[in-house]
């Protein structure tokens, strides 16, 4: 009966986490031109948005963090499951790691690798908006966390490392893009 619980606690937070990628995708796809359209139409979260969109940043590495947290643990779980649970009982441990391993290959990938880094992408002015209010709650308990896991990935990577973390720059990519577009440079 245990297992039914801890099974159903991997669904959970593979679900997490894929709703923590969808999120962070959003935030990292979404231009500031869309958001402030939508402020002009009207639309109350925008504001909370832009402010997100400020320190883009620190919200997409908290979102990451999260994720891997969620999905982590979830393989940490399943691990469990497999090697302790039935499936390891009428075999081995290595057949309960094999089985595991698979699972939560085919689970991260489809879930949070296809699934939704497709939804964010092609829903990303919504889910951000809707995700910057959770985002922002996020950001103040973890960023710090996030903040200093950063900092120890620099400490151990050779040459200069990035203040913000690695995940910034396909955001200033899409951002420098956006202004660019909108001063009619290019289509």
């Amino acid at each position: 009966m245990a297992d039914v619980w801890l099974v159903a606690l991997v669904v959970v937070l593979v679900a997490l986490a894929g709703l923590l990628t969808m999120a962070e995708t959003a935030l990292a796809r979404v231009s500031r031109s869309q958001v402030d359209q939508a402020r002009r139409d009207g639309n109350r979260q925008a504001e909370r948005l832009l402010t997100v969109l400020s320190d883009r940043p620190r919200y997409v590495n908290v979102l990451l963090f999260l994720s891997t947290v969620a999905l982590t643990t979830a393989t940490v779980i399943v691990g469990y499951v497999c090697v302790d649970g039935p499936i390891a009982a009428g075999g081995s441990t290595l057949w309960g790691v094999l089985v595991a391993v698979a699972v939560m290959v085919v689970a991260s990938y489809v879930v949070v690798g296809v699934a939704a880094r497709t939804l964010g992408r092609q829903h990303a002015l919504r889910i951000a908006l809707s995700a910057a209010r959770s985002a922002r709650g996020l950001a103040a308990v973890l960023g710090p966390l996030a903040t200093l896991l950063i900092v120890i990935g620099n400490a151990v990577t050779p040459g200069r490392g990035y203040r913000e973390g690695p995940f910034a720059s396909q955001a200033e990519l899409r951002e420098l893009v956006d202004l660019a577009e909108a001063d009619d440079l290019i289509e």
